[in-house]
């Protein structure tokens, strides 16, 4: 397929799954809250998960949280090489919400929210990487329906986000034998010195 023929296909489906002239309020109301608040939800599950679960969903939750670095990084350096104009800067369907005018291949809401979810799968932690993976194709969908990305940009955000995975997989050995027990330790140190009680920072597990 030649670069025009998958831009012709992208422009299609964003318009297919853009707001358009009549959008339903409620959809407009679910898309905004995806696409605006995934983010903070995304920060409150992962302390969530630091501070009241064990040791084994801390390793998940740390490679989790590198690849996701890895996968922004990548995605930054994508945009740096290589700009794609977001579909209101053409003219294309209808934007609502406000957003800068910036290079919108791949999406760093997907890429975040995709690294996070396949690192989780990876690591087996099956009802985290379901509602991490439900969540970002859902913010996906609200972005896209909102105006401000292509269909693409999910899909490249899907690309990077393994590539970021596969980077720290490289290192997995490395990093839980040698620096994820060094950084549970200080934590869980920590929590003692401070005398935190163990029912709300539970450790030791």
């Amino acid at each position: 397929m030649s670069f025009s023929a998958l831009e012709t296909w992208n422009q299609t489906a964003f318009l297919a799954m853009n707001a358009g002239l009549r959008p339903s309020p409620l959809a407009v109301s679910i898309a905004k809250v995806l696409a605006t608040g995934a983010v903070y939800l995304v920060m409150a599950a992962l302390v969530l998960g630091w501070v009241r679960r064990g040791k084994r969903l801390r390793y998940a939750l740390l490679d989790a949280t590198l690849a996701a670095l890895f996968s922004l990084a990548i995605a930054v350096g994508i945009t740096l090489i290589w700009y794609h104009p977001r579909p209101f800067e053409i003219g294309l369907g209808r934007q609502m919400i406000p957003h800068v005018t910036d290079a919108s291949f791949p999406s760093d809401h997907g890429t975040l929210l995709f690294a996070l979810a396949i690192s989780l799968m990876v690591s087996a932690q099956w009802l985290w990487s379901i509602g991490f993976l439900a969540l970002a194709l859902s913010v996906a969908w609200g972005r896209i329906y909102l105006g401000v990305h292509f269909p693409l940009d999910m899909v490249g955000a899907m690309l990077v986000a393994a590539v970021g995975n596969a980077l720290v997989h490289l290192g997995k050995p490395l990093l839980h034998s040698r620096l994820y027990p060094i950084m549970n330790a200080v934590y869980e140190g920590l929590l003692r010195q401070l005398r935190l009680p163990k029912r709300m920072f539970p450790r030791d597990l």
